[in-house]
């Protein structure tokens, strides 16, 4: 049987009071050669697991993205080498935190399986608690959320079964330092027999607590039986701290006393090659043992920390008759994840969007790029592998009014015919405005096109440029469309704009904001006034504020943007994403609003952004936004994006991300 345990929250610092030295905090990951090592597809979980069932490695661990530790994630993989995932029954996750005890700081998982069920021990509010499951991938419930024990705080389960069938719990205690405890556990896992309870060892030598901290730790105890004796490998020093390694302990029962390996740590930065090496848990492939760890992202920060495996060998200690293990440091490697269209996909596109075509079961993506004058698409049968299909609609037409940039095309199946709308410069343009923008439809038979304009005219002329087009059709048989008014010509005054001017010596600062109107059943014209249904905020204390000024109060450009908005209806309401920020920089992102009609009052999110860079954390993902949702084949809900990343540059690609809603019916982007 197979068990572990872990810790630590990635982006956040824990509350546990211990002091750390500056020169402890660490930090660029190479490889042994010297070479920069890429964190493009790298898995990142922090205090990794990985319990093996029916042909497959399966990894848990701590999350080392933006998810706030909701839950956990789970990989899996044949031979260790090629990942797949997150592949979790719920979104990616294997357990989440509206099935379970808990509501913050979810670490340490650990996974084994017991007569046809699976169990996942777990930290969270500084507690312990056990989930079951059907699946390994989940979900992982609690039909009453409670913790294992009372009283105290604890972390760092790790779940052991003697020869003689008696199972035991080891685990981290937060008292006068992080020290690991033992004690035996009831049959059905309700609880420990506290009578039982045991102190096995704390930190108390150097190499355990380099930075000389007043809260000394040692945590994330795995335990291994091996003939008589018991091994426990745990790990010392502070998680941020560089000197973060593991040492090895040795008892002849499984209360201790437990005798500390004199060569300790067996694995550290010194012998890995990567600071903050540690917190991991053993595993067996054929005959060869293995150790799952995590590592800082890299020499300069702590988070998001990377998954990391090593071989070890159990070595006889002559005259000793003890085992002393020894990682082959040498074969030390980073894990990444084989799929990399579950990062993104190899298209360049902006303002992506995705059609499911069921007459044709593919999926069609439009989007800005490619082509001049016009728009191309891409087809795929399972949004991994895409195709280009050609030129779908071309400006240079009979009836086309656009000149030049075509933007942010969407395209509707209604009534057996296929309608994009989208935006171009309008060649009426008698006051030769640098910003002539509107939006028009054009109808094809197929996905494929060829779409064409059937008036010669954009859809309609509100009198100033618009862009950002997207359409809804409501339960009960009415359409909208949804667009943005640009920021050209369209100076706003707010408390932002006033600090802004005075801090950067801006003249103006224009905004664009986001609107709605009605249209007939043609889907070709408007019915009444267009509505103002969302806007950046005006007052510096607006909880919105911050996210949607970055552009602005950076000194990056004398505008602020509302724009790519997409409506959704769910869960009794109306979502509208909405994307903010300079669309060319680093800082643009999205976030939602709600409302109870389609062109109601809009209350935005107070979880806002919702997709956002990463590269502030370690992440190589920035300038995301101008998103759209669709269904697949499935009905599941899927979101698409573009970003950029470090490779690609300037250059905008896809990304597509699951959709899910927590109890509060918050609508939630999976991020990388």
């Amino acid at each position: 049987m197979k068990f572990t345990a872990f810790f630590f929250m990635l982006y956040a610092i824990l509350p546990l009071g211990y002091p750390m030295g500056k020169d402890s905090i660490v930090s660029v990951m190479h490889d042994a050669d010297g070479g920069a090592r890429s964190p493009e597809n790298g898995i990142f979980q922090a205090d990794p697991t990985i319990f093996y069932h029916d042909g497959y490695y399966y990894l848990y661990g701590t999350n080392g993205d933006g998810d706030q530790q909701l839950g956990f994630k789970v990989y899996k993989s044949e031979d260790l080498k090629h990942w797949q995932g997150p592949i979790g029954a719920k979104a990616g996750f294997a357990l989440i935190q509206e099935d379970v005890f808990g509501s913050t700081g979810f670490w340490a998982p650990q996974v084994w399986s017991e007569q046809g069920k699976f169990y996942m021990a777990y930290t969270a509010d500084e507690k312990i608690a056990i989930a079951v499951s059907d699946s390994p991938i989940g979900p992982f419930k609690q039909n009453v959320p409670k913790t294992l024990m009372e009283g105290g705080k604890q972390i760092d389960p790790y779940v052991f079964r003697d020869n003689d069938g008696k199972k035991y719990l080891f685990h981290v205690r937060l008292t006068e330092g992080n020290r690991i405890f033992v004690a035996e556990l009831k049959d059905d896992y309700s609880g420990i027999k506290e009578e039982t309870l045991k102190e096995c060892l704390h930190a108390e030598l150097p190499w355990e607590n380099t930075a000389g901290s007043s809260w000394p730790v040692s945590e994330g105890p795995t335990v291994l039986r091996q003939g008589k004796r018991y091994y426990m490998f745990y790990s010392a020093n502070d998680f941020r701290n560089k000197d973060y390694a593991v040492g090895v302990a040795v008892a002849d029962n499984v209360f201790g006393p437990w005798k500390k390996i004199e060569t300790n740590p067996l694995l550290s930065q010194n012998n890995s090659g990567f600071p903050g090496t540690g917190h991991g848990d053993l595993f067996q492939k054929g005959k060869q043992w293995y150790y799952i760890c995590h590592t800082h992202f890299s020499e300069q920060q702590v988070a998001p920390r990377r998954t990391a495996i090593v071989p070890v060998d159990l070595v006889s200690s002559e005259g000793s008759g003890r085992m002393t293990p020894k990682f082959d440091s040498a074969k030390f490697r980073l894990l990444e994840t084989e799929d990399k269209s579950a990062s993104s996909l190899d298209v360049a596109f902006g303002d992506p969007f995705i059609l499911y075509d069921k007459p044709s079961d593919q999926y069609y993506l439009y989007g800005t790029g490619g082509t001049e004058n016009g728009f191309i698409a891409y087809s795929s049968k399972d949004l991994i592998q895409w195709k280009e299909v050609g030129k779908v609609y071309d400006g240079r037409q009979p009836k086309g009014w656009g000149t030049k940039d075509f933007w942010a095309p969407e395209v509707y199946l209604v009534n057996d015919k296929y309608y994009m709308y989208y935006s171009a410069h309008w060649k009426e343009n008698p006051g030769d405005k640098l910003e002539n923008y509107r939006i028009g439809v054009a109808v094809a038979d197929n996905p494929a096109g060829p779409f064409l304009d059937l008036t010669g005219k954009p859809l309609f002329d509100p009198g100033y440029p618009i862009i950002d087009a997207n359409v809804f059709r409501d339960t009960d048989g009415k359409n909208y469309l949804f667009y943005s008014r640009c920021c050209y010509e369209h100076p706003v005054a707010s408390e932002i704009a006033d600090w802004a001017k005075s801090k950067w010596g801006y003249k103006d600062i224009e905004e664009s904001w986001v609107y709605g109107v009605e249209l007939d059943s043609s889907m070709q014209q408007v019915i009444g006034r267009p509505e103002l249904l969302i806007r950046p905020p005006l007052k510096m204390n607006d909880k919105q504020s911050e996210w949607e000024s970055r552009s602005v109060s950076s000194g990056e450009i004398n505008r602020r943007w509302t724009e790519g908005s997409f409506l959704l209806k769910a869960k009794g309401q109306y979502y509208m994403m909405y994307s903010a920020n300079y669309f060319a920089g680093a800082n643009y992102a999205v976030g939602y609003a709600t409302s109870t009609s389609p062109l109601g009052r809009y209350s935005k999110s107070e979880t806002n952004p919702i997709i956002q860079k990463n590269t502030d954390h370690g992440g190589v993902i920035s300038g995301t936004g101008h998103n759209s949702i669709f269904k697949d084949r499935d009905g599941k809900l899927r979101c698409v994006y573009h970003g950029r990343t470090t490779k690609t540059g300037d250059k905008r690609i896809v990304f597509i991300r699951d959709i899910r809603f927590n109890k509060d019916n918050q609508l939630q982007i999976e991020s990388e």
